[in-house]
């Protein structure tokens, strides 16, 4: 795991992927179709895409958002989306690293 935040823009499109599925890719299901990768584990799961939408959903919520840079942080077991004046951070479950 890397120690410190990886920042990716969506302009980078394979890099995003790249780095989305070695995040994701031991705590759960990751596919890739197109212009989308989405991770999927336990009822919670962050979808992203190339034209810079998302869609999270955890049990108690799901949320749309637009973004244009992703941070990858493997120490906090967060990403978040960073868009105009916006961020959202999506939180691995600690469930999910047992």
């Amino acid at each position: 795991m890397s120690a410190e935040p990886i920042s990716v823009a969506r302009g980078e499109w394979a890099a995003v992927v790249e780095v989305f599925r070695s995040f994701f890719d031991p705590l759960g299901s990751v596919s890739v179709g197109g212009d989308e990768v989405e991770f999927a584990a336990a009822g919670t799961g962050l979808a992203i895409r190339r034209d810079g939408t998302s869609k999270s959903f955890m049990p108690l919520h799901d949320l749309e958002a637009a973004w244009e840079t992703i941070v990858f942080d493997h120490a906090a077991g967060e990403v978040t989306l960073r868009g105009a004046g916006t961020a959202y951070t999506y939180r691995v479950p600690p469930r999910l690293y047992r």
